[in-house]
């Protein structure tokens, strides 16, 4: 799928026309269908929203999935507590119904600067009891580099949340030494341009740093020529912790299932290693999975 260019009078730029965040952003804001009135802000839409979400993912046999949350606005509105309550109880329906487990991660934006970040962190650590296991650092890497965020991460390692690091995605594999290294981070989010640099790909693998590949989302975002440019086989045979993600479904039109075909199909990977990604993801987990059969 292909985001739709902005057309004469549409005021969008055409995102192909640029590459990395620049690109993500354009494509952010042409997948908006408008504001949404505040008034659809409450309690019972996020949780029809999120039990919908895990209901599909269920669909696809998915026996776990950590959810991202970065509502700002919905957090403005609602009050961090009442939005994730009500997304706990979706997660309380979605086990009993659907049988899959979930955990929340809250999302720190780089470009809203280090003081919300850590606001961010302090409600993540007071609504742990919602479901809350981890914090995701995203954004813009190449202007806002993770020693910013250094404080705001301490203070989640410290209560024991899970720190995950959007870093070698559109900054090269010094945004991954610092990620890892200054910020703790135990999973990376993409971090395909640790393969440039050898020696970080023998830390990873020694720290049992495990990356978040989302090959759709680098294709779509020009971070490589083609599916087959990903250094997917190379991070693997360098014995790297490696797991196949869908960063944002909607956005890209994808989902995990499609995801872990794509990849299965362009390098030829057996049925074991296709496992072996499952069961990486599994033990990545900030919360408890469901044992796989």
């Amino acid at each position: 799928m292909r985001a739709p260019a902005g057309g004469e009078g549409s005021g969008v730029a055409d995102p192909e026309k640029f590459t990395g965040y620049d690109r993500l952003r354009r494509l952010r804001y042409l997948s908006r269908a408008g504001k949404i009135p505040d008034s659809f802000y409450s309690s019972e839409n996020i949780e029809q929203i999120t039990l919908e979400l895990l209901a599909e993912a269920a669909a696809q046999r998915v026996r776990h999935v950590e959810v991202r949350v970065g509502g700002r606005r919905g957090f403005a509105l609602l009050g961090t507590r009442r939005m994730l309550e009500a997304m706990a109880r979706a997660r309380g329906r979605a086990e009993r119904e659907q049988g899959i487990t979930s955990g929340f991660l809250i999302t720190l934006v780089r470009e809203r600067g280090p003081e919300e970040a850590e606001q961010r962190v302090r409600e993540a650590i007071a609504c742990r009891d919602c479901g809350v296991v981890g914090v995701d650092l995203a954004g813009d890497e190449q202007n806002y580099p993770p020693a910013l965020f250094a404080r705001a991460m301490d203070l989640a390692r410290e209560a024991g949340l899970g720190i995950t690091v959007h870093a070698g995605e559109f900054a090269g594999p010094a945004s991954i030494w610092t990620a890892v290294y200054q910020l703790g981070a135990r999973r990376l989010g993409h971090g395909i341009r640790a393969a440039e640099d050898p020696e970080l790909l023998y830390r990873l693998r020694e720290r049992g740093v495990t990356l978040e590949l989302c090959p759709t989302s680098n294709l779509r975002l020009g971070l490589c020529d083609s599916m087959e440019a990903l250094p997917i086989r190379q991070l693997m045979a360098a014995g790297v912790s490696v797991t196949v993600n869908s960063d944002d479904p909607v956005l890209l039109g994808t989902d995990i299932s499609r995801e872990l075909e794509i990849v299965a199909r362009t390098f030829a990977l057996t049925s074991d290693e296709v496992r072996a990604l499952v069961d990486t993801a599994s033990r990545a987990a900030f919360s408890a999975p469901s044992a796989l059969p």
